[in-house]
């Protein structure tokens, strides 16, 4: 026997339907659990107007229960006259037995009085209308309506119920509609009802493809539907479509039978930019664009409709007319941007607020100049000083043309192409990935001057947020300060900068004249450490071994995973885990001594075994001195972490022939300050070895 919902609604967003099926599936599971009702599988499905879910065999009854309730200490149970007393009286009730059924158990806390409770299970088909009315309540949207005198909040007004268990409807009834057995078919095609005669997906799925109107019900039936269509339509004109995959994933939810329809649009729109003509496609009119071999976009256009016509060319010339009247709007805006030019929209970004409190977009666009330029002299790139300072100068100003108020998302894209058009190619390159990477794990900019200038921008941006006291807490991020954040550390760590971040974020904020950084400093840190373990971590590395890296605010980054992997490759050598063992012996005496500044008065060396350990504390000091700014290579990583095994054995002798708490306090003392320059070494130097 199995168990089906359907609930059918107005037109979800294509963007609700799939968490809302998600949701169905956990929160079915859920509360089949709590009524400890069995069941195979449940399962989920359907389209932007029937949300669907099946239970495969599931039980006919609740299963049977029995427990223990603990109730009042035993002293309650009866009183003085051996009559029950209210509280046990009360308890007995409320569990649903009588009196004469408690009992008196032992536990830790003395004596306590019990029900033991044998539950009978109910038949499913009773407890299933409280099920499926908790499986719509619980479905959380991200926006809701209210349509009805009940109040209830849904995404959109609920229409149309189905609830069966084996072939008996499930009656239940919420705002305002009561379940049957009836769905309807696509809107355009009338409202003639769809008998459903028994809980089975197959069934239920071939049922709505047999309807004169077909309906794919299934997601995964209605996307390859949809790639095939749209491939035919393409490959009818000799060329491939623009699978985009988040618009074939949009699509998939607010159609219930996509019919791709193909169409062409006059040559002069390709005067346009690519990425202009694809997003009026995708984002305005989502449709799929067609290119050729060398994915250049060509004078044809594949719109998607909802369910087979037969006037199909009139539906063509429809999406034909709306198209051409979006891409004539596009070339308004771009014909009216390549008059006024860059210069204008840098000005006009005077009158745009960059953060209140922070001063207008201008003002940032200069800081991201500056903070650019010092990069280029601080890494020695003055070949590529004009180009930066150029393309970041500029880096903003798109923000004030029309294309980019009209279609958002084409920031920086639109800049690089004015920039192209005014002489600056190179440069234009760099603008069109100033936002780049768009995401934790895309794409980053490809050049050294487009790296330098989207480094500038977000550390520009970071530091000028967390100056203020706008720091991202659990989900909220209104600033995208995570993304700037992983973009800024991705640019210097893969694009190997010889740059620390401790350079740049003291420049960042020094930016910002009159403003006190030391908190922001502070916070910053470790908001970018945070980020910088994920990505170490992403990158396959363990976090104990990110944690060691003491200095990895101090030295650039494409070092600082050097010395991680070093570190790890190191740090199961026996001689490795015998130092790390020790350092943590040594910080445990330090911890109860008093502090010292490490003075080591070698007069006051009396044994071998510290003599010896003195020695060793000497020619590591001279060789952390000469490679630890450095740490280069592989090689220079592993020299002055060899430092590190070289103290296994004098640290094991001295703990073994050395008492450090003697009676004399300036032997006692000297001990102390020999172990304190020891772990400094181990712990406060390029690596804490005690946390590997």
């Amino acid at each position: 026997m199995n168990a089906f919902l359907e609930i059918g609604c107005e037109h979800l967003p294509s963007r609700f339907v799939k968490p809302a099926l998600s949701q169905m599936e956990s929160l079915a599971k859920q509360f089949l659990d709590e009524h400890r009702i069995s069941y195979d599988k449940v399962e989920s499905f359907g389209t932007y107007r029937r949300l669907c879910l099946i239970i495969d065999n599931i039980a006919e009854k609740s299963a049977d229960v029995q427990k223990e309730v603990k109730g009042p200490p035993a002293k309650l149970l009866k009183d003085a006259q051996g009559n029950f007393t209210p509280q046990s009286a009360g308890f007995a009730q409320k569990n649903g037995i009588k009196p004469e059924k408690l009992v008196v158990k032992d536990t830790e806390k003395g004596p306590f009085i019990f029900a033991e409770l044998n539950i009978k299970g109910e038949k499913t088909i009773k407890l299933l209308p409280e099920i499926f009315l908790k499986i719509i309540t619980g479905i959380e949207f991200a926006k809701n309506m209210v349509w009805e005198e009940s109040g209830l909040k849904w995404g959109r007004p609920i229409r149309s119920l189905i609830g069966l268990c084996g072939n008996k409807i499930v009656p239940f009834e919420i705002a305002g509609v009561k379940s049957n057995r009836f769905t309807y078919p696509i809107t355009s095609f009338g409202r003639k009802p769809i008998r459903v005669e028994k809980a089975d997906k197959d069934y239920y799925v071939e049922l709505l493809k047999s309807q004169p109107q077909p309906i794919l019900v299934l997601p995964q039936e209605r996307r390859e539907a949809l790639i095939r269509g749209v491939m035919n339509e393409a490959k009818a004109r000799g060329y491939y479509a623009d699978l985009d995959q988040n618009l074939v994933e949009e699509t998939v939810y607010f159609t219930e039978h996509p019919v791709a329809v193909g169409g062409d649009f006059d040559l002069k729109f390709l005067t346009l930019p690519k990425e202009l003509i694809t997003t009026v496609f995708k984002t305005q009119l989502k449709m799929f664009p067609v290119v050729d071999g060398r994915n250049d976009i060509q004078p044809y256009f594949i719109a998607v409709r909802d369910g087979v016509s037969a006037n199909q060319n009139e539906v063509r010339e429809g999406f034909k007319k709306v198209m051409s009247a979006r891409l004539s709007d596009a070339v308004f805006f771009y014909e009216n941007d390549k008059k006024e030019g860059l210069d204008h929209f840098k000005n006009k970004l005077a009158e745009r607020t960059f953060v209140e409190g922070l001063g207008n977009m201008l003002q940032k666009s200069d800081r991201t100049r500056e903070l650019a330029m010092w990069l280029c002299d601080r890494l020695n790139e003055t070949a590529v000083k004009d180009s930066v300072t150029y393309a970041a100068g500029y880096a903003y100003a798109d923000l004030a043309s029309s294309v980019v108020y009209e279609f958002p998302e084409l920031q920086g894209y639109m800049g690089g192409k004015y920039a192209e058009l005014e002489g600056h190619p190179q440069e234009g390159e760099a603008m069109a990935q100033f936002y780049w990477p768009l995401s934790s794990n895309s794409e980053l900019p490809g050049t050294l001057v487009g790296a330098i200038v989207s480094l500038a921008g977000k550390m520009d941006t970071l530091a000028g947020n967390f100056l203020i006291g706008q720091i991202p807490t659990g989900s909220e991020d209104p600033f995208a300060l995570r993304r700037q954040a992983f973009g800024a550390v991705r640019i210097l760590l893969e694009k190997d900068l010889q740059v620390s971040l401790k350079e740049l974020t003291e420049r960042a904020l020094a930016l910002y004249e009159g403003k006190d950084s030391q908190k922001a400093e502070e916070e910053l840190k470790k908001f970018l450490f945070q980020r910088l373990s994920l990505i170490m971590q992403q990158r396959g590395h363990q976090p104990s071994a990110v944690e060691a890296v003491n200095q990895w605010y101090e030295m650039p980054l494409s070092n600082v995973e050097r010395l991680i992997k070093v570190l790890e490759q190191e740090r199961n050598s026996e001689a490795f885990k015998s130092a790390a063992e020790a350092a943590k012996r040594v910080c445990n005496i330090l911890k109860k001594a008093p502090v010292s500044d490490g003075n080591v008065n070698k007069s006051l060396l009396q044994l071998p075994a510290e003599k010896e350990l003195f020695a060793v504390v000497l020619l590591a000091e001279n060789t952390v001195a000469n490679l630890s700014a450095g740490c280069q290579s592989e090689e220079e990583c592993k020299s002055v972490l060899n430092v590190c095994g070289n103290f296994a054995a004098p640290l094991a002798d001295f703990f073994t022939d050395v008492m450090v708490n003697v009676d004399d306090p300036a032997v006692r003392n000297n001990r102390l300050a020999l172990l304190t320059r020891v772990q400094t070494l181990l712990t406060q130097g390029l690596a804490d070895i005690t946390k590997l």
